[in-house]
């Protein structure tokens, strides 16, 4: 059996039918939020009988694997799954031409698994960085931006880590080196900072623009179809790489961050950080909250609203907890699911509110990182990914999400070391009244334990 594998795809040619029926066990999925949502359909005899009802039912389960004739392709970035089961021939090129990047201000020097993660990259065409929150992924990404020498796009989910990412790269490298696409701004140089959602509306500027490499940052998101297509429009690039903490997704689709990124390089995660002293020690403290209301089995937003957002003992709890922190001198973050919620907060505590209309939400971060305010109240959208919160000596988790990878997102804002810090307080709630959010949190709780033993419940 023979291979060729390009920048861009896999070709497995004439592949016989036991290798075929193989491909396609390995690249199929299945979109279980769009499973859920049928699921939830079908209790509606009126939703069940509509069109919109019979295309989710085409789009809940896909392949990667696409005929070519009488040869069969893939993502280039799946290619390792035929390591060792067949003859090869490598085609994988770099493209664009070199650039020289001096430092305009050194950057501080790499950790040694660092070093090694950009070792990895440079000797992989492909291939995901999978570190904890505070374990320095962006330091990686400058370092290796140096070492490849190419012109760089690097592809961002949000506004906020778009700017984040640019002021560190001018910085490093000068503002004459960076360009911004995203948000009206439509600048391409030899670093290019890119808003996913901007990115897909130019991708055949993109391919004009000589590009040697592209790194997706909290590629966790590239199963989302703007990343994925991203990555497919721009597949013909020599090298693509993935930065995240969490690069697995709790819709089913895990498989397109490796078809998007590759395979995962080295993986330093949470209990390794902590192990190795580079995180601080987490400690949980999960309280049993009595609420009364009505029990909204299936409904998550209805259960939200009763047991939290309209819940005088839910919020009482949370208040009072930020309040007590704070008088024993500890820099609280607090993480809401609702706008409502948090606004209603900042009034009562007097705490800025980082969220997605407040432009000033950055400036309240680096405040809370000086220690000029005592604490914060932040949107998990806004605070729980790519922002970098350094001064968190209790995390708050009001927000009551389900899915492991923005749980682990949100410990991870906590995690950081600064000073003389080497542990940092979790505070989880049970909503006894809610059968769905008592699930939920009780599943928060595994995870907490896979982190740590150091987990109490009151």
């Amino acid at each position: 059996m023979h291979a060729i594998i390009t920048n861009k795809f896999t070709i497995v040619k004439d592949p016989s039918p036991i290798i075929l029926q193989s491909l396609t066990n390995l690249l199929s999925y299945e979109d279980k939020a769009i499973k859920y949502q049928l699921r939830r359909m079908e209790r509606n005899p009126f939703q069940k009988d509509s069109g919109y009802y019979k295309k989710l039912q085409k789009e809940a389960d896909g392949c990667l694997l696409k005929p070519m004739g009488a040869h069969v392709a893939f993502n280039s970035g799946l290619a390792h799954l035929i390591d060792g089961k067949m003859t090869i021939e490598d085609k994988r090129t770099d493209t664009g031409s070199k650039v020289a990047y001096p430092w305009k201000k050194k950057p501080f020097p790499l950790r040694t698994y660092q070093e090694e993660a950009v070792d990895l990259c440079v000797a992989n065409w492909r291939g995901i960085v999978n570190m904890a929150t505070g374990m320095g992924k962006s330091l990686v990404a400058l370092y290796l931006i140096k070492k490849i020498q190419r012109k760089t796009l690097i592809i961002v989910p949000s506004d906020s880590i778009a700017k984040q990412f640019y002021k560190e790269l001018s910085e490093i490298y000068g503002d004459d080196q960076i360009g911004f696409y995203g948000g009206g701004k439509k600048k391409i140089k030899n670093i290019t900072v890119g808003i996913a959602a901007s990115v897909i509306k130019a991708t055949e500027e993109f391919k004009k623009a000589d590009l040697g490499l592209i790194i997706f940052d909290e590629c966790h998101h590239t199963p989302a179809s703007t990343f994925i297509d991203i990555a497919v429009a721009l597949g013909d690039v020599g090298r693509i790489y993935g930065l995240s903490a969490t690069d697995y997704r709790s819709d089913g689709k895990d498989i397109m961050i490796n078809a998007a990124c590759g395979d995962v390089l080295i993986k330093r995660d949470v209990v390794w950080g902590v192990a190795n002293g580079f995180l601080a020690k987490p400690k949980f403290i999960v309280k049993n909250v009595a609420t009364v209301g009505t029990d909204f089995k299936h409904d998550k937003l209805k259960c939200y609203k009763e047991h939290v957002l309209n819940n005088a003992t839910t919020k009482t709890q949370i208040l009072n907890d930020i309040q007590y922190y704070i008088s024993q001198g500890k820099s609280v973050l607090c993480l809401v699911g609702e706008v409502a919620h948090g606004e209603e907060l900042s009034k009562q505590l007097g705490l800025p509110f980082a969220q997605g209309t407040d432009k000033a939400s950055q400036s309240y971060v680096e405040q809370l990182n000086a220690g000029t305010i005592a604490g914060l109240i932040g949107t998990g959208g806004k605070i729980s990914e790519g922002t970098d919160t350094k001064n968190v000596d209790v995390l708050i988790m009001a927000q009551f999400i389900a899915s492991k990878g923005p749980v682990i997102q949100a410990v991870g804002r906590s995690l950081r070391k600064q000073g003389l810090k080497t542990e940092a307080l979790i505070i989880d709630y049970i909503l006894q009244g809610s059968s769905m959010l008592s699930r939920h949190a009780n599943s928060r709780i595994d995870w907490y334990r896979e982190i740590t033993n150091d987990v109490t419940i009151i």
